[in-house]
């Protein structure tokens, strides 16, 4: 069985890049799979594991709790995010049931997800660049937001969150990737720039600023050894600079941000996400006020910003359209009140504790890529984002979990390293 446990791990781990109702078949079906084969082992999991992915997947309790008490006019939205948050809660139970040897096997084929990256990131910047050039004939400048529209509609990923999935690939490589040879080594930093250079392309701000973050806390870990990385930085910093003077959506995102440090009266929503930060942000705060103890409801949250942007397009004179939250942190606090933002930081703070208690860089390195894109983007309201959320803070929280002794003969993968 050992070719097929393998297999289904690999699905695992790439089923974030399905489509929708895929994903959901995919992930059901391998964690059903593992389930079964740890309980067809006789692993029984200690108490504590239920305990702690009880504690993991307490958010999903106060969805189900807030859906029962919402008013019937609101009460299918409300039933619509238990749904679309079920493996928050299901992931948890999942791996805390799961052999550890089954656990070993899955964090062991993440170089899968790295390949998953590359090849969904290389074919939907191809499809941009099939229309850009052959459908519209290369008539118009290049567009970030062309860019990233047709990004999404090919591949069904929101750019950010893909986003988040290369800053992790590019963890994933740089930490588990042991080159044992000259050849291996350049091969592994190619494949590192290859994943920094989509991610600059789709120019995702948090998984940018996150990977700047793990950046200065690796050379920091490694602060005697800084001559080791010269060369790999020198070259770095030129794909960067390469980047930033040759690909046109870098350098028209890249001003945007100076949106932040200057005064512009110019609201253009649709071009200058800058500026639509600045009006979600106004508006998540100004609700904020009115419910910031007790939350409104996330079946009544959407239908309260619904009406804000809907004054708020007759204000300006045009339809500036609609937007969730776009902080995940706000999106707790303002659905559930303190007790929402409370759960939500509690997590995360388990979480932090049990990777820098295991002494695992890349479950940390996920850790801080998700703590700082929740403040941009309400993560967990689509499946892309809960389900990548659940599955990998799950598995890493969990190999570090009592577990059964494995059968004799058998030996888990290692937990750390391996070649790619």
């Amino acid at each position: 069985m050992l070719r097929t446990d393998i297999v289904v791990a690999r699905l695992l781990v790439m089923c974030i890049f399905l489509p929708d109702r895929l994903q959901v078949l995919a992930s059901v079906g391998a964690c059903v799979y593992f389930v079964f084969r740890t309980l067809g082992r006789k692993e029984w999991p200690p108490r504590q594991n239920f305990i702690a992915a009880l504690a993991l997947g307490s958010s999903f309790l106060l969805y189900i709790g807030a859906a029962l008490i919402t008013p019937a006019s609101h009460r299918r939205e409300a039933f619509s995010l238990c749904e679309r948050m079920l493996s928050f809660l299901l992931m948890p139970f999942v791996f805390a049931i799961m052999s550890q040897y089954f656990r070993q096997l899955i964090a062991g084929q993440l170089r899968y997800f790295v390949y998953g990256c590359i090849i969904v990131s290389a074919m939907g910047i191809a499809d941009f660049f099939y229309h850009h050039f052959i459908v519209n004939g290369g008539k118009v400048p290049m567009s970030h937001v062309e860019l990233r529209n047709i990004f999404e509609n090919f591949t069904g990923i929101h750019p950010t969150y893909m986003g988040v999935y290369l800053g992790f690939a590019i963890c994933i490589t740089g930490i588990m990737w042991e080159p044992a040879s000259k050849r291996q080594a350049m091969l592994k930093n190619v494949t590192i720039y290859t994943l920094l250079l989509f991610l600059l392309s789709l120019f995702a701000k948090s998984p940018i600023i996150a990977l700047g973050i793990i950046a200065i806390h690796f050379l920091y870990e490694r602060r005697g050894q800084l001559r080791r990385f010269a060369v790999p930085g020198a070259v770095l910093a030129g794909v960067v600079g390469a980047a930033c003077a040759f690909i046109p959506f870098v350098r028209q995102r890249a001003g945007e941000m100076l949106g932040l440090f200057g005064e512009n009266t110019e609201d253009d929503l649709i071009q200058n996400s800058v500026h639509m930060r600045r009006l979600i942000w106004n508006t998540d705060v100004t609700l904020l006020k009115h419910y910031w103890l007790t939350g409104i409801g996330p079946g009544r949250l959407l239908e309260a910003l619904h009406l804000r942007y809907f004054f708020h397009s007759l204000y300006s004179g045009y339809w500036v359209g609609y937007f969730d939250p776009h902080n995940q942190y706000l999106s707790h606090w303002l659905s559930f009140g303190i007790p929402g933002i409370l759960v939500l930081v509690i997590t995360l703070i388990i979480h932090l504790r049990r990777a820098v208690a295991a002494g695992n860089r890349l479950y940390l390195y996920l850790l801080f890529i998700i703590v700082i894109t929740f403040f941009t983007e309400t993560m967990l309201a689509r499946q892309q984002g809960v389900l990548f959320y659940s599955i990998f803070t799950a598995l890493f929280f969990f190999l570090y979990s009592p577990s059964p002794a494995l059968p004799t003969g058998r030996q888990a993968p290692p937990r750390r390293g391996g070649k790619f």
